[in-house]
């Protein structure tokens, strides 16, 4: 037991270092914090009452949504398929380091890396500090899905190229309940889709009605999804492990 613990925290600490440091990880970690500056100053500067509110409400859930795709896709997908392609997996291997060691501690960075800028994304935009807790709650919680995806699908990518074009259907995914009201029959999917229910939590949050009975679908929504993934994950890890 002290053996393996002593292990992760090595793992962690590794990882930790990877995300300040790797110049890809840290830009699409500052992206979203960035993104989030621009609409608020360039689009939203000049609204006021309630176009205000409902802008800003807008920006809350957008956050969670540009932090769950971007992070998880660089600090995960990106991240486990340039280790594979500089042979830093097999060497860990080699040391004796279990795949699920691996996993757990990249999986844990990704969501601490999401905590972080979702925090900065929500004092960015300059909501009541009081909604930070339940802020992160959501985006964390609502983000589980992205990570155990990207976990499995930074195990099939070969490369740090094949690994960008398997990040799009997660980008796509992702954000796509941002266009719900843009394009046609997508509002009536948006809200079943991966983040869609963190999507609408965000909404809820924003507007002071997190805790009314229109959460209820958007909570069963986003656990319903966090089953899932957590099921696929547990089915196709070893096997995506072993082939790699």
């Amino acid at each position: 037991m002290e053996a393996t613990l002593r292990k992760t925290g090595a793992l962690l600490g590794k990882d930790l270092k990877d995300v300040v440091k790797n110049p890809t990880m840290l830009v699409c970690c500052l992206l979203p914090v960035g993104f989030m500056l621009f609409y608020k100053n360039a689009v939203g500067g000049g609204m006021d009452g309630e176009d205000a509110e409902a802008f800003s409400a807008l920006l809350v859930s957008w956050s969670l949504l540009f932090t769950a795709t971007m992070v998880a896709s660089m600090a995960t997908l990106n991240a486990i398929a340039e280790e594979k392609e500089k042979h830093t997996l097999r060497t860990l291997m080699l040391a004796n380091v279990s795949a699920e060691q691996m996993l757990a501690s990249r999986g844990l960075v990704t969501l601490l890396a999401i905590g972080v800028v979702d925090a900065a994304c929500y004092l960015v935009i300059g909501q009541p500090p009081a909604g930070l807790p339940a802020f992160l709650a959501i985006g964390m919680a609502g983000s589980v899905p992205i990570v155990l995806l990207s976990l499995l699908l930074g195990l099939v990518a070969r490369d740090q190229m094949s690994a960008g074009v398997l990040s799009m259907p997660i980008l796509i995914a992702g954000i796509a309940p941002m266009f719900a009201q843009m394009v046609d029959g997508l509002s009536d999917i948006a809200p079943y889709l991966p983040t869609g229910g963190m999507n609408e939590l965000g909404l809820l949050l924003a507007r002071g009605e997190l805790l009314s009975p229109d959460a209820i679908v958007p909570v069963a929504t986003t656990l319903a999804w966090v089953a899932v993934a957590a099921v696929a994950f547990a089915l196709l890890y070893r096997r995506l492990a072993r082939d790699n």
